[in-house]
């Protein structure tokens, strides 16, 4: 899904925003190994102005060469490294975003008083034991090490990219030793394409999170292990792990937990803060998100959009048959004020399809994820819960949420994953701007029949009456087409005599409410527009619904000439009706 901020911030708002970007939080303590409540801030940057560069490095790596600050704060050898050193900004000093070195953990009748539902949590089970690091604490602190099933792990979050990965904190010593080391990670206070740079306080080396390598110092070029996890809902963990256990908020540290310092950040309209390095791909906006697979060599970006309209998706990695489960629920931790009030952006987990000597297929039928080989339901976690397979666990694969710009910066070789789909296909189902649009489909109407003939028709007879078309796909449940909706019918009222306006309701296909749902928020909102609901599900990819709401201006020789996912503001939207009736006029 593409989603708005909840928030239109001011002039006045969005400078603090970048403020609060720089530091994390007007409160965030200053460098020390105690925990503290100050709540002085530093001096913060201009938010006009670009990060500070640095020099590029010269063979010498002369301190002139560092990032600024750097030699005066760590004990870091850094001529052993394997990124220029111009690609990291100084943005904090060392740990002025504190990791949480001796948390503490509660049960979940005690988070379940401050965690809702669908707030996104940072799971992860070893060993049998399973911890929820939820992010409305990882926002703040952005490392956790911990031990879990008897594993040293580090639990890192980066909110510029909405990289949540778990990595094993046990490495071989430098050098020739065979001894292994465990490392306790902290935060640098540097970004390298917007990615938050660790240290570890052994030998002060430098880690990019994105990959978990070691770009400087006496470990550079070694790679931590990442250990599979899963960002989800919280009420999909206690679901799953009624022993399991969560962070505490008990952290020996004030924070604002629950709210989100960085409001409205994954609008797709805005460009990542701070973000120096290569050029984006347009393929996707910079903010969208996406599920990153590395697996035998090869990298593949699965865009959130897509996996909202299939639900599952079967692929193959680096030669390896995976499966991807998306399912509604969970909310952005980057959108809203309030974590909680976030937007519905879902959850998606990768699993292998191998199980014993069976590759299974898996596909999304009745609201249900099934495999194909036996029936058998299976859950976001990749367990099965119904049928022959009952019980049994699919191989979670390392998967990663990223934003677009995060993921293509640091794997641009890697491959975008479109769904299969023959030439002529293609051709005549693609919805996008400038295309025709030739897959009909039934329309059973909520209201509007007497505009429309009757109360159930084809959508090639609403084209058929001569009008252009605003056709907007939407669900009864979907927090976006909510606020959507009332900008449709004042431009109704406004263009209702010239222009068609028809409202498809997809919520069944996308889990986001039933057919009386879709029915009460036409009527909480006193639409009045005609709009009904489709049993053919072939409009998702006809129509390329890649997220609710999508809104298609359509000719009436059925040309779209504009498909729009996200809300559209009043301005956007009456100056695309104009440029459709100007179309329409002129054809």
């Amino acid at each position: 899904m593409r989603f708005k901020a909840k928030e239109k911030l001011s002039v006045i708002g969005f400078t603090l925003l970048v403020i609060v970007f720089a530091v994390s939080s007007c409160t965030v303590a200053p460098a020390t190994d105690e925990p503290t409540t100050a709540t002085s801030p530093p001096r913060e940057p201009s938010p006009t102005s670009p990060p500070a560069a640095t020099a590029s490095p010269s063979p010498s790596d002369s301190e002139a060469d560092l990032p600024r600050n750097a030699a005066a704060e760590f004990d870091t050898d850094f001529s052993q490294h394997s990124v220029p050193y111009d690609e990291i900004s100084t943005v904090l000093s060392k740990d002025r975003i504190p990791a949480l070195d001796d948390p503490t953990f509660v049960g979940l009748e005690e988070a379940g008083q401050w965690l809702a539902e669908e707030e996104p949590v940072l799971a992860v089970e070893i060993g049998g034991e399973a911890r929820a690091y939820p992010i409305q604490i990882l926002m703040w602190h952005e490392i956790v090490n911990d031990q879990v099933g008897g594993v040293p792990i580090a639990a890192t979050y980066c909110p510029l990219c909405n990289t949540g990965i778990v990595f094993e904190r046990t490495v071989a010593a430098p050098g020739e030793s065979e001894e292994q080391q465990v490392l306790d990670f902290g935060t640098t206070g540097r970004l390298r394409y917007s990615n938050l740079v660790m240290y570890d306080r052994q030998t002060e080396s430098w880690w990019q999170q994105a990959s978990g390598e070691a770009i400087a110092g006496v470990f550079n070029g070694r790679a931590l292990t990442v250990v599979p996890s899963s960002m989800i809902a919280w009420a999909d963990f206690k679901a799953e792990f009624p022993d399991g256990s969560v962070l505490s908020r008990e952290t020996g540290y004030d924070r604002d937990y629950g709210q989100n310092p960085y409001t409205g950040y994954d609008d797709p309209s805005r460009s990542p803060f701070l973000y120096s390095g290569p050029e984006t791909p347009e393929d996707l906006p910079q903010t969208a998100r996406v599920l990153g697979i590395e697996l035998n060599e090869e990298a593949v970006a699965y865009p959130y959009d897509l996996l909202q309209r299939e639900r599952v998706v079967n692929d193959a990695v680096g030669g390896a048959p995976i499966v991807i489960f998306w399912q509604p629920g969970t909310a952005s931790a980057l959108d809203a004020s309030s974590i909680a009030q976030g937007d519905d952006v879902g959850a998606a987990n990768a699993f292998s399809r191998e199980l014993g000597e069976r590759t299974l297929t898996f596909s999304f039928e009745d609201d249900r994820v099934v495999d194909e080989e036996t029936g058998s339901e299976w859950n976001i976690l990749g367990e099965a819960v119904a049928g022959p397979m009952q019980g049994r666990q699919l191989e979670p694969v390392v998967s990663v949420n990223h934003f677009w710009f995060s993921w293509a910066a640091f794997n641009p070789e890697a491959r975008l994953y479109e769904p299969d789909s023959s030439p002529d296909e293609s051709e005549e189902t693609s919805g996008q701007a400038g295309v025709s649009l030739e897959g009909d489909f039934e329309i059973n109407l909520y209201q509007g029949e007497d505009l429309l003939g009757g109360s159930s028709v084809m959508f090639s007879d609403v084209l058929a009456q001569g009008k252009p078309v605003v056709l907007n796909m939407w669900a009864g449940l979907c927090p976006i087409c909510r606020n959507e909706l009332p900008e449709l019918q004042d431009a109704y009222e406004t263009y209702g005599d010239e222009v068609l306006f028809l409202g498809v309701d997809v919520g069944p296909f996308v889990g986001l409410g039933s057919r009386e749902d879709g029915r009460a928020l036409l009527n909480e909102l006193e639409i009045t527009y005609p709009a009904g609901s489709t049993p053919d599900r072939e409009i998702m990819r006809d129509y390329d619904v890649l997220g609710t709401p999508t809104t298609h201006f359509i000719t009436p020789s059925g040309e779209s000439i504009e498909r729009l996912t996200g809300v559209l503001g009043e301005e956007q939207l009456r100056e695309t009706i104009k440029e459709l009736m100007d179309t329409a006029g002129s054809s």
